[in-house]
This record gives C-alpha cells, sequence and structure tokens, in this order.
C-alpha cells in the first residue's frame, strides 16, 4: 500500500476518534450525573424510628435527585445489613453494635464479610429501655430471673442488644422465657399481660416507647427501668455509651414517666449504603442528611447540634468517598472516581479496538502485497536482463568491450538510485526484498567490474607490448644501416 493511500486512511481514522469522542464522552459523563431510576432503603419495623427518619430521608431525596425512592420495612439492623451486601438495598439504617452477638442459630458467617457496606453518617443516639410491665419488680439482676422478656425480633438491634445485656446480667438462656415478638406485639403483649419485660434500643421519639410510655388514651400498663453496672457494662462493650434518661421525658397529665432520672446505655444509628453506589449519588445523599432543614423535620437534634464530629465518628465501615467529599471537601480529585471508572473501560475499549485495527490494517497490506507485484519486480527484471547482458561481453580473449560494460555499470548504478527513491527510511527497515534487491544489484556491480578490470588491464598490456615491438623494430633497421669503414672485404682492399 503506498503512503499517500496509508496518509489518507490515518487522517480518516483521525476525524472519526475526534468525531465519536465528544458524543463517548457525553454519554459517559450522562450516565456518571444521572441517579438510577430507583434507590431502595431498609428501614426498619413499623412504628419504630428507623421507619420514621428513613421515610422523611426518602422524600427529600426523591425531590432533589427526581427520582424515586422506594423504602422497605424490615425486622431491623442484621436483616438491613444482609439485604444491603445481597444487593437488594441501596442505602440502609444500622445499629452500631448489631454485630456483637452471633445470631439465633450461632452462625455469623454470612455476616463476616462486610466489604460491600460503606458509611455515611451517624444520625441520632438509640437509647436502650427496659420496659416493665407495672407490678414487675427488676431491682437486682435475680429479679429478672424466670421473666417472659421480649428479646426482639431475629435480625434487628433489639435482639442484639437484648442478648448482650442479658449476657451482661448473668442469665442464661435456661432462666428467663424469650418472647420474639414485633412492636405491636410487644404492645399488646405488655397490655394482656403476656410480657413481663421488654428491651427496646430505639431513637427518643420512636411512636412504639409513646404507646407504651405516654399512650395518648388511659393510663400506661408500663414503666421504666434502669440498667444495673452502667459503668460495667459500657467498659465490656465499647460500641455502647451511658445514657441517661431525664425525668418526665415521656410525662403525661396523669403520670411523669421516668419518675427520676435513670442511667442506661445508648448506641449510634448509622446510615449505610453499598461500595458501588455512585459516588455523586451517595454524595448528594450526605448532603441532604447534613442539611438543617432535613434535620429538623426529621427530629435529628444530635446530628444538628453535634454537626459533623457527632455525624462521622466512630464508623464501624469505612467512609464512602461520596461521603468523604462532604466531610472533606478539599480531598475531592478533579475528576470524579466513577467517571474514572467508567472512563477507564471506555479508554480500555478504545485501545483495544484501535489496536485491533492497527494489526488489521497491516494484515490487509501484507496480503495484498503478497498478491499484488512489488514496487521492486520491475527493478529486479530490469537488473537480471542487465545480468543476461552482460554475458555476452569478455567472452574471449582480444575483444575490447570497455565501452559497452561501463555503460551497463552506469545503468545498475542508476536502476539501485531509482529503485532506493521509491521507498522510505521504515520500509528500508522493514522489507527484507530490499536488501535482496541491495545483494543483487552489489553483485551485478561486482561482476561488471572484474570484467571492465581485466579487459583495461588485456587493452593496457597489449598497448604496451605494441609499443615495445615498434621500439624494437626501430632499433633493429638503424644498425643495418651502419657499416663501419673497416669492415670492407680484402678483395677491395688488394686492388
Amino acid at each position: 500500500m503506498r503512503r499517500s493511500t496509508r496518509n489518507r486512511l490515518v487522517k480518516a481514522l483521525i476525524v472519526v476518534l475526534v468525531v465519536g469522542l465528544p458524543v463517548i464522552a457525553s454519554w459517559i459523563y450522562r450516565g456518571w450525573t444521572t441517579p438510577p431510576d430507583e434507590l431502595v432503603i431498609a428501614g426498619g419495623p413499623a412504628g419504630g424510628q428507623y421507619d420514621l427518619v428513613a421515610r422523611e430521608l426518602a422524600r427529600s431525596v426523591a425531590s432533589e435527585l427526581e427520582t424515586q425512592v422506594r423504602v422497605i420495612e424490615t425486622e431491623g439492623s442484621l436483616e438491613n445489613l444482609q439485604l444491603l451486601e445481597a444487593g437488594e438495598v441501596d442505602f440502609a439504617m444500622f445499629q452500631q453494635n448489631a454485630l456483637a452477638i452471633p445470631s439465633d442459630a450461632g452462625d455469623v458467617s454470612a455476616l463476616q464479610d462486610h466489604s460491600r457496606a460503606a458509611f455515611v453518617a451517624n444520625l441520632y443516639s438509640e437509647v436502650t429501655h427496659v420496659i416493665a410491665r407495672e407490678g414487675v419488680s427488676l431491682a437486682t439482676p435475680e429479679d429478672w430471673r424466670g421473666k417472659r422478656i421480649a428479646v426482639g425480633r431475629p435480625g434487628s438491634g433489639d435482639h442484639s442488644m437484648t442478648q448482650i445485656l442479658l449476657e451482661h446480667l448473668g442469665l442464661g438462656p435456661d432462666e428467663f422465657t424469650p418472647v420474639n415478638a414485633s412492636y405491636n406485639g410487644i404492645v399488646e403483649g405488655i397490655e394482656a399481660g403476656e410480657i413481663d419485660v421488654a428491651i427496646l434500643t430505639a431513637g427518643l421519639r420512636a411512636p412504639v416507647l409513646r404507646r407504651l410510655l405516654a399512650p395518648p388514651e388511659g393510663p400506661s400498663t408500663c414503666e421504666l427501668v434502669g440498667i444495673p453496672f452502667v459503668e460495667a457494662f459500657t467498659t465490656k462493650y465499647m460500641a455502647l455509651s451511658s445514657h441517661t434518661i431525664p425525668r418526665g421525658l415521656y410525662a403525661t397529665p396523669r403520670r411523669i414517666e421516668p419518675s427520676h432520672p435513670l442511667e442506661t446505655v445508648s448506641v449510634r444509628a448509622q446510615f449505610i449504603t453499598r461500595v458501588d453506589v455512585p459516588t455523586t449519588v451517595v454524595e448528594a445523599v450526605t448532603r441532604i442528611v447534613h442539611d438543617a432543614d432535613f434535620q429538623r423535620r426529621a427530629s435529628l437534634a444530635e446530628l444538628h447540634n453535634g454537626g459533623e464530629r457527632f455525624s462521622r465518628q466512630p464508623a464501624q465501615f469505612s467512609l464512602h468517598p461520596g461521603a468523604l467529599h462532604i466531610y472533606e471537601p478539599g480531598l475531592k480529585p478533579l475528576l470524579n472516581s466513577d467517571f474514572v471508572e467508567a472512563t477507564e473501560g471506555i479508554r480500555s475499549f478504545v485501545v483495544s479496538m484501535l489496536i485491533s485495527f492497527y494489526l488489521l490494517f497491516r494484515w490487509w497490506r501484507d496480503h495484498l502485497r503478497r498478491k499484488t507485484e512489488h514496487k521492486l519486480d520491475r527493478y529486479i527484471h530490469q537488473a537480471l536482463d542487465i545480468e543476461r547482458r552482460q554475458l555476452d561481453y569478455d567472452v574471449s580473449p582480444g575483444r575490447n568491450d570497455t565501452a559497452v560494460l561501463q555503460r551497463l555499470l552506469d545503468q545498475v548504478t542508476r536502476l539501485r538510485q531509482a529503485a532506493l527513491a521509491e521507498f522510505d527510511a521504515h520500509e528500508l527497515n522493514e522489507d527484507r526484498a530490499i536488501d535482496c534487491f541491495l545483494e543483487m544489484c552489489h553483485a551485478l556491480s561486482d561482476k561488471i567490474n572484474a570484467k571492465l578490470t581485466r579487459q583495461r588491464l588485456e587493452l593496457g598490456l597489449r598497448t604496451l607490448a605494441e609499443t615495445q615491438r615498434t621500439q624494437n623494430s626501430a632499433t633493429g633497421h638503424s644498425g643495418l644501416e651502419a657499416v663501419p669503414p673497416d669492415t670492407q672485404s680484402p678483395e677491395s682492399g688488394g686492388s
């Protein structure tokens, strides 16, 4: 393929890339900035603060991102984490200490790998409420024995907290009667006298707490009880913090509950996501979480007052890059990681396609070259013709073919120059046929030069011999004419 044709193909390829790259970049940018058609948030059981906060956040995110946001009801933190790591939800509410104990089956293998979960923010403190049915005394750990205790639904943070609290009190599995019940079931069970104690770890504004401790109609049938040995409890479990429920928090006109400050513990309610959720989406959601209007609507007073210090520390999972852009905007890269990751795939695809096209082009060029006449073919034929013609000269002694041989030698030189002018430096370096042609020209030049040298040498020797004979002939003729006087015959002298 000639250089001009190849240059036209290269220019055409450059034009295609220049025209196509903006289209590709626009497509990538649109996919990078457009949120998914639907986001799913795992909340919690109905009547809990998880559900309330998740639904308020869903309304704010749907309005901000102009996408559909769906909240699903779950049993609680452990189920939320399982759904998140299974890819069934995008965001989830999670209790900080929910992984402190095994599941009912004693097997946490399904929850050991948390590489897909990422931290977004702490939302509020979940306070452990020990609620005893009216008339049930829990003054000492011994009083807990034999009681019917609502241990929370498996997969919930209430279940985890209840288990470690009973372990803290030294109660074995055979020393109480566990009752698995939902929030509605707990309310009904206490009112019916079927549950003696309920341990609920929830936000202070959870509706279920209001239903139990400050019902809108009728007097409460239960009361709040403090946790014994709170300092020892928080020492054994680092995720727990001591907390004091102030007097009269759940007061009604008929009753003040609690009647005095109670010592208990609290954990952080966290908002988590998957590591593969787009950075722009997580960044937007984190910005909404830290918006004062949202915090007021969701009653997140601790987050509003504590700011970033409360929101960020401590994080049980690695911080998502989208949340990091909000906490540390100075570390935000020039190019978003999602965009870089997307363009990396496109770049690899484009480079692979270019390499494939180049290899295909070279194969096609070589294929055409093998099928069509090589540019050297006519020069090789001319060199062979010169070689055949030189065989007719210098075949017998005495011939003078120097002029013809000199013309043939000049023809070889001009032929070589004309052939080399057809190729550039890259072709001279890559094409083996050029090397063969040059070697052929060198050999032919050497052969003609040898004949030419031999003829010129013979011609010189003949000329020298002729000159010598001429000189010898001239010298021999002059000696016969010059006869000295004393060489005359005696006969002439005697006369």
